[in-house]
């Protein structure tokens, strides 16, 4: 994917917290185990988060129509490949083991993503790409830790 400049990076960021928003309030459906839920509910909150933040700056950019929409679907081939049917695959909507397996997949592909992001942008958004790097980090550590592998 090739990201020339500060609003392709956030119209791309949106993109792929929208698509992990979609994909969790999804398995959230599909979930029976309340420890699953609490998971999964617990990664949305972060994500929706993120969105907020990104949305926010983006506001502040102009991007034609047109550029949206191929950003989009670009978007959509970095993060949550499968969606919900990926994630029944890999027992994330079973276990907990699994929702964390899963989720820190997804969080490793956002950090190398975002900081990719952060290169090609300057001030506030160069800024707030990298505080979500730190962010996504800190999730993944804290996933591979309550998996034993941190």
């Amino acid at each position: 994917m090739i990201i020339e400049h500060q609003g392709q990076a956030l119209t791309v960021a949106m993109e792929m917290e929208r698509r992990a928003i979609r994909t969790y309030e999804r398995a959230l459906l599909l979930a029976k185990d309340e420890e699953v839920r609490k998971g999964i509910e617990d990664i949305l909150g972060d994500e929706r988060r993120h969105l907020k933040r990104f949305t926010e700056m983006w506001d502040k950019t102009v991007n034609s129509a047109e550029q949206q929409v191929l950003l989009q679907a670009m978007a959509a081939d970095v993060l949550f490949r499968g969606g919900v049917t990926e994630m029944a695959r890999e027992d994330a909507l079973t276990t907990l083991t699994g929702l964390y397996r899963y989720a820190m997949e997804s969080e490793a592909n956002a950090v190398e993503t975002y900081t990719k992001f952060a290169e090609k942008c300057e001030g506030e958004a160069q800024a707030a790409f990298l505080e979500i790097v730190r962010e996504e980090a800190g999730h993944l550590a804290e996933l591979k830790e309550k998996l034993g592998e941190g």
